[in-house]
């Protein structure tokens, strides 16, 4: 080394920490201190970060599903902020798993409107009449805010079934002029018909 060089190295005070040694690094301005803000470094409590945390008013979750989330949170020692994005993001795959089954079934109820229609042709008013009259009779309104709910007023099977039933209460009219009274069946009687 030259007489310069070697007067240069010794004029600079280098020290070398101990993390930095096992690098190889030093600084002209002291040792270098080991980043005390980073997660490996830091032996924080789990349940310090989440203690203060207040929980958003729309979650996706039930109260102990919540819990167990929470408890889960504080074992992975997720801060506050990542808990919030993490419901965030939990909480909007709720909502487009919601949008979606209401699509499903927006389609659904519309293929079995067209089905419907496709098998009964110009007769569907008709045919709706009799299922009509069939809901009210034995049903009421509580059957007809069911169907119209649950989309299975369209089914072409739930048509088929109450517009054959409002037939047979037509007929029963039509022939005495008041529908037959009901008569006690057993359960065999009711589910096979009775034998002659």
């Amino acid at each position: 080394m030259s007489e310069t060089t070697q007067a240069a190295v010794e004029s600079t005070d280098l020290t070398v920490s101990p993390v930095a040694a096992d690098a190889g690094v030093t600084s002209q301005e002291g040792p270098i201190q080991a980043d005390t803000d980073s997660p490996a470094q830091q032996e924080t409590n789990p349940q310090d970060s989440l203690q203060n945390w207040s929980e958003p008013e729309k979650l996706p979750f039930t109260a102990d599903d919540f819990k167990a989330f929470k408890t889960l949170a504080q074992e992975c020692k997720l801060s506050p902020a990542q808990v919030d994005k993490w419901l965030a993001f939990q909480n909007d795959c709720a909502m487009h798993q919601t949008q979606f089954a209401q699509a499903q079934k927006r389609e659904q109820v519309a293929n079995w409107a067209n089905q419907t229609r496709a098998a009964y042709g110009a007769g569907l008013e008709q045919e709706i009449t009799f299922a009509l009259r069939a809901a009210d009779t034995f049903g009421g309104p509580e059957l007809r805010e069911l169907l119209e709910e649950t989309g299975l007023g369209n089914h072409p099977v739930v048509i088929r079934t109450l517009s054959g039933i409002g037939r047979t209460i037509s007929e029963d009219a039509s022939l005495g002029g008041q529908p037959s009274a009901p008569q006690d069946k057993t359960f065999a009687e009711a589910l096979y018909g009775r034998k002659n």
